[in-house]
Parts: C-alpha cells; structure tokens; sequence
C-alpha cells in the first residue's frame, strides 16, 4: 500500500521564492535514533493483521482449556501495542505531507496557467503517500478494534468455562457410592503413579550413567540441604543481631519481621531451583514431571512464605519484637497453625494440581480432593476457633474500666471472622453437596486474603516507620534536608507522614488488587447468579435486584470504612505534626468526615442508576413536613456546620452560658458536647450556640487577668504594702512580664486600706490558681511585716442606758 511512498521521500522541491516548500522538513527524533520508516510501519501493521487472524482461527476451537486462553489473552496485548505503536509513528509523516500540500497550495483552476512540472510531481506523490498513510491508520485502527473485540470474545468464553468448572456438580463426600467407585478405581490409579515414578526412576537411573550427571546431583543436593536448614537459622540469627544494633525501636522489629519472611521464603526457593535445575540438565526428568515440578515448587514455596508470615507477625519465642497486637495467650494457641494451614492449603492445591497432570480416574480425583477440602476446612475452622477462644478469656481478665476500649477494638476482628466464618461455613456446604470447585475456590480465596492482609499489615508498619527514620533530623537526610533546604523539624515531620501516607495509599490499592486477582473472572460469574435475570424481583414498574442491592450496600460501608481510615489517619498522624489548633484539627477531620459520607451517599446512588431528578422531586414533596417536623434538626445541623466554618467555639475552649460554663469536647451534627468542671456532661443545641449570648473565655489566646482585692488596717505605710505585693507578683512563674502587673489603692474607709491588684497569664484556666497562690504568699509576708489585715466587718458599739422592760399593752 505504500508503493510510491519512497518517491514521494525523494522529491526535492524546487528552489526559488515561489516554492516555500523547500524549507518544511521532517524534524529529527529527540532521542537522536532515526524514525522507523513508512515501508516498516507497513509491514508492522501487516504482521499485526496477520497475527489477529491466526488468532481468530482458532476460535471455532471448543476444546481451549483455560491456559490455552490465558496464553491467547496474553499475545493480544503485544499486538495491540505494536498498533500504537505504528499509530504514534503514522502521525508525523502524515502531519508532514498534509503540512507540505498546504504550502503548495490548491492546484491552478481550469483556465489558470499550469504549475511547474516538478511541483505537480511533488503534489501528486504527496497526495499518494497521504492517501497511503490514511489506509494504514485506518487498518490499524480497524485492527485495534478486532483486537478488542476478541479480546472480549476470549474474556467471556474464559467467564463461561469457569463459571461451568465453578458450578459443576460432582460426587458428595457424603456419597456412599462415591467410596465404593474410589476404593475399585484406586488399584489402577495407583498403578498409574507407579508406572510414573517408575519412568522418573528409569531417567534418573539413565542419567546416573553419567559420572558428571551424578557430581551435579551431589552437589546441587548438598547446596539445597545448606539453604534450605543451616544457612537459613544463620541468617535469621544474623539479621537479628545486625537489625538489634540499628536504631530506632519500631523499625527494628519491623525489619527483623521482613527479613525472616524474605530468608523462609527465598531459600527455599534457591534450594528447588538449584535441584530441578541439576536434574533437568541431565535429562532426569520425564515430560509427566517436568509439568509436575513448576507446581511443586508453587506450593511449597508459598507455604514458607506463609508460615513465615505467621512467625514474623506472631514472634512467639521474641514477646517484644512481635508487631502485631496480640496477646501472649492468642500467641500461645495459634502458634501451631500458620504450619499447618500452610501445610493444608498446599496439600489441597498440590492434589488439585497432580490429578490434572496424572489424569486420575473421576472417583479417584473427586474422593482425593473432598479429603484435602475437608482438610482444609478443619484446619481453618480450628483456628478460627481458637482465636476466637483465645481473645474472649483475654477480654474476660481486663479490668472493668478497659471493657469499653477493648470492645471497640474487636470490631474490626468481629466483623473478620464473622465474614471467614460464613466463608468456611459456604466451602463446607459445598463440599459436602458435591460442588468441590466452589469449595476449593473459597478456601483458596479465604488463604488468599488472609496472606494479602498480613503481607499488607508488615508493609503498612514499615512504610509508616521507615520515612520518619530516614527524614529524622539527626539522620543525613535529615540533616541535608534541614541545612540545604532549610526545612525546620516540623516540616520535616509532616513530609515524613505524607510520604507514609501516599505509600499506604499505594500499597492499599495494590493490595486490592492483589485481593481480587485472584478471583478472575469467576467472581464476576458467582455474583452474576445473585444479580440474574432470575433473582430480580419486579414491584409494579420498579425492579429489585437483591444482588445489586447488596453490592449497593457494600460500597456504601466501604466508603464510610475509607473516609474512616483517612480521619483516623489525620487524627493520629498528619495533623498532630502540624501547627493547627485542637479546635481546627477537629473541624478538618469533622470536615472530612461529612465529605466521604456525602460521596459514599453519591457513589452508591449512582451505582444503583437512581435518577437524580426524581430525588430531588420526592424532597421537594416533602419539603413541607420536613420544614415542620425536621425543623429544629436541620437547624441544629446548619448551625453545626456554622460553627465548623467560623469557628467561633472550637474545641478545647472555655465557653460560658448563662450561670453554666465548661470546657467544648465534640462538636457534633444535631449538639455541641460540654464537659462540666464535675466532669459531668452539658448537651447544647448547636442553634443554641449561635442564636444567643455565649461568652469563650479562652477565644484567640486570650490572656487570664488576676484581681486581687486586699483590706488592710489604715496603720499600715502604703508604699510598703504595694512594694511587697509588686515583688511577690513579679516573683510568680505565671505572671507574665506584659501587661505589667499593676498596684490601686482604690478606698480608705472604716478604718481600712483597700487595694486592688492586677496581673496577667498566660491563659484564663491559670488565673484561679494563680491568684490562689498568690494569696498563700502575699498573707504570710503581710504578717511577717506586721502590717495587720483590716477586719472586712467593722465592729460598732452602741451604748445604751438601764430600764425597765414593760410588757406592752397587749401583752
């Protein structure tokens, strides 16, 4: 298709001022390696459409087992980045030629006089390589589109297989007749195993012929036995003692946690890499094993990582390097059971696996894998259970007084095991009514989540540890940061937490993902049953999916379990490094709080399609008894809201309310809580906090103001007085310099000297103990120079003469 495309290269323009075209070429790559050319760019998209064809042949097979599909699912993605690739490159030369004929300009209309040959040459190679290159770009684009489209097409075939594989019934376990079937195929399916480990045997036995061969075996069995025992308890303990002189104690225990995981799991894996690989160069391993081995090595592999997981996460012969809040009793009890789910979950996957590959009979393979599931189980369900044992008796030993504490730290776990209890009741369902896919799904799913949110625990703690340490003013960083930059200690504290922040939001969402990968497309097929066509139930014109209204539901908790996390991570981390007030803090996480709430109300109706229109039809239509029935709530929470704005009372302040005043502990939506000096607590309308007259004692850093009020006899010398209370204010350590204390003789009467006496602090909720103090000093030193304190209630004799009392007359 680009046959003239190299003339067209080739045309020189003709010089002279009427040919500006002479001047337009094609700008050189950045980079400085040359474009590929427009003949390349043509074969790249031939190839393409070859390659999408004899992909789409084998369509019409129906025989495509899963990796069959995986690996054409897999070479689409090639092809399709190829297509980019030479539409990114079509462009400029593209660009170049139209740019080109535009400079030209419009051929000479009839009667015009004729263009210069060399420039109607030019003009008609250029119009054959723009056409040239419009035809690739919209094959390539046709071609991207057919990718695509079978992409889709593999994507849901895979979604139809596995939904078949999920949902098809086999033989119960509780099937008396399945036994039967097992014990009568089992001599020839062990006959089976025997004649390929007889096979295996006799490759092996060949291969010994070689004297090499044998050395190789010898020492590739030598080195494994080294990695796998010795050479992995002298790294534990080397990484013990080498993390034990580091500094900073939350980041030793976290290192020393990952590099035991890092050491159980990859010296394993040395070890059976280094055997398979000595033994496949000798030709010792048969084409049955030769599939065998990649699984083998899977599963044990992940069995050293999870059983190192649960040992760095439980640390149960180090208390004090244990990461993981858990008491010692839980520690006790579930010790033993990261082996053995561990040992569980590989069994299970390594007899799935091996009746693939060997070809078992049916009631041999559906017998083996109900044992392994039912193992499984067990194992999960003793666990579980033994958890759940372990932290009642730990709850039932705390003190009365830390019930509340501990309460509201189970939920996170009540709400775990709750969903892995329902997931080991469904697999047990399962197995025991013949469906062994479903069950070996979920169990395999509920091991899944359990590492993903371990590993994703150890990762949470060391990204929260490892920037404060690197960015600690006294590391290099730190100290770089601070003389380079000119970054105080607490800039360098809030970089530090953001950066943990983004981290954890990074890891948090490749968890996720990590979570659901596994899932595939027949997590979509289990939730496609639950929102079928046949469990939609029709009200009227209104159809309700109970499916969809479940997913409804759970992104609606999801989204208040993400506004949640984030104010909890402002809360305790980012906002303490920072300078704002306590008030402001809390209006800023109370800020977030309402935002994710509203967005989780949005997301959610927007995942059900409800119309936005007839929400606001229904809210004008109960505009009226809201306005009567929700008046005073919508007020209180307008004036919350107000109060988080303007912030005239915050949190921490010192508001007085009439005869009432207290210290501001929450704003709330519908009330304002208020912590009495007896420490109990005052319930006020947040209306009422805008509406009337409160005075904040402690608003904008106002200073405490001290009187004092002192009567002293009138023998008293003034001047000494007000010299000795001047030193003893000056003397005080929460006086403060300025406003300069100050000294009145405000009266002289009965007999009295009256001063009053003016001092400042630092806050109002000093000044009642501060004028305390100061009158447990002033007193003494006032007697001590015997000048006495003037009787504040003066004394009057009235003499009265002696007579007689008369009754009165009516007595």
């Amino acid at each position: 298709m680009l046959g003239g495309s190299a003339a067209a290269q080739a045309v020189a323009p003709p010089s002279g001022p009427a040919t500006p075209v002479a001047n337009s070429s094609a700008p050189p790559a950045a980079s400085g390696v040359a474009p590929p050319t427009l003949s390349a760019l043509e074969a790249e998209v031939n190839q393409a459409d070859l390659d999408l064809h004899a992909l789409s042949k084998s369509f019409g097979d129906t025989d495509l087992t899963n990796d069959q599909i995986k690996a054409r699912l897999a070479a689409i993605a090639p092809i399709q980045a190829k297509l980019d690739d030479a539409l990114s490159n079509l462009a400029p030369p593209l660009a170049d030629a139209q740019a080109r004929l535009a400079q030209l300009g419009p051929p000479p209309a009839a009667g015009q006089p004729r263009e210069a040959p060399e420039i109607a040459k030019a003009r008609r190679d250029l119009n054959a390589q723009t056409q040239s290159i419009n035809g690739q770009i919209k094959q390539a684009d046709l071609l991207q589109i057919e990718a695509a489209q079978l992409s889709a097409t593999l994507t849901h075939r895979q979604q139809q297989q596995l939904n078949a594989q999920l949902w098809t019934h086999s033989r119960s376990i509780l099937d008396p007749g399945l036994w039967t079937e097992f014990a009568a195929a089992a001599p020839q399916d062990f006959a089976r195993i025997r004649s390929v480990l007889g096979d295996e045997a006799d490759a092996i036995a060949k291969a010994a012929e070689s004297s090499v061969a044998v050395g190789g075996w010898i020492f590739a069995t030598l080195a494994a036995l080294v990695l796998a025992v010795p050479l992995r308890i002298w790294l534990n303990r080397r990484a013990f003692r080498g993390v034990s002189l580091a500094s900073g104690g939350k980041l030793r225990r976290t290192l020393l946690a990952l590099a035991r995981v890092l050491v159980a799991t990859f010296t394993l894996l040395f070890a059976l890499l280094l055997l398979r690989t000595a033994f496949a160069a000798a030709g010792a391993i048969t084409p049955l094993f030769e599939q065998l081995t990649p699984l083998l090595i899977r599963v044990l592999v992940f069995a050293f990582f999870f059983e190192g997981l649960g040992g760095a996460l439980l640390a149960p012969s180090r208390p004090g390097w244990r990461l993981a809040p858990i008491p010692d009793e839980v520690v006790r009890r579930l010790r033993p059971y990261p082996t053995l789910i561990a040992a569980a979950a590989a069994t299970a996957a390594l007899v799935r696996g091996a009746n693939t590959i060997l070809g078992v009979s049916a009631p041999s393979g559906a017998a083996i894998d109900s044992i392994s599931v039912m193992l499984e189980v067990v194992v999960i369900a003793a666990a579980l259970a033994s958890i759940g044992r372990a932290r009642n008796e730990h709850f039932a030993a705390q003190p009365a007084d830390e019930h509340g504490r501990e309460a509201e730290s189970r939920l996170p776990w009540i709400g775990a095991a709750l969903l892995a209890w329902l997931t080991v009741a469904a697999a047990l369902t399962a197995a025991l009514l013949g469906y062994l896919q479903l069950a070996f799904r979920l169990m395999g799913e509920l091991v899944w989540v359990a590492t993903v949110a371990a590993s994703l625990f150890l990762l949470l703690r060391f990204v929260d540890e490892i920037f404060p340490a690197i960015l600690a003013p006294e590391r290099p960083v730190g100290r770089f940061m601070r003389i380079a930059i000119g970054l105080s200690k607490g800039a360098l504290d809030q970089i530090s937490v953001l950066a943990s922040g983004v981290c954890r939001l990074a890891l948090l969402l490749f968890g996720g993902v990590m979570i659901l990968a596994p899932f595939g497309t027949g997590a979509s097929d289990v939730f496609s049953r639950l929102t079928s066509s046949q469990l939609v139930y029709r009200v009227g014109q209104v159809s309700i999916a109970p499916g969809t209204v479940l997913s409804a539901i759970a992104l609606f908790v999801l989204g208040l379990l993400i506004t949640r996390a984030v104010r909890g991570w402002l809360e305790q981390r980012y906002l303490p490094k920072t300078r704002m007030d306590v008030g402001l803090r809390v209006s800023l996480s109370t800020g977030v709080s309402y935002l994710g709430a509203i967005l989780a109300v949005l997301l959610t109706c927007a995942y059900l399609g409800v119309d936005f229109d007839k929400i606001a039809l229904l809210a004008s239509a109960l505009s009226v008894g809201i306005g009567f029935g929700l008046q005073s709530v919508i007020s209180n929470f307008v004036s919350g809201l107000i109060l988080l704005a303007e912030r005239p009372i915050r949190v921490g302040d010192w508001i007085a309310i009439g005869d009432l005043e207290g210290d501001v502990k929450r704003i709330n939506v519908r009330a304002t809580e208020i912590e009495m000096t007896d420490r109990s607590k005052l319930i006020v309308p947040n209306s009422d906090l805008i509406s009337k007259v409160v005075r904040n004692v402690t608003h904008s850093g106002s200073l405490g103001r001290v009187k004092l009020v002192l009567k002293i006899a009138d023998t008293a010398d003034p001047d000494q007085v007000r010299g000795l209370i001047l030193a003893r204010l000056a003397s005080h350590p929460e006086v403060l310099a300025e406003p300069v204390a100050s000294v009145f003789l405000t009266n002289v009467a009965d007999g009295a000297l009256e001063f009053t006496c003016f001092a400042y602090v630092a806050s109002a909720r000093l000044a009642y103990r501060t004028r305390s103090d100061l009158l447990f000093q002033i007193v003494p030193d006032l007697r001590e120079k015997g000048i006495p304190l003037a009787n504040s209630t003066p004394i009057v004799n009235v003499g009265l003469g002696e007579r007689t009392i008369e009754p009165g007359a009516g007595g």
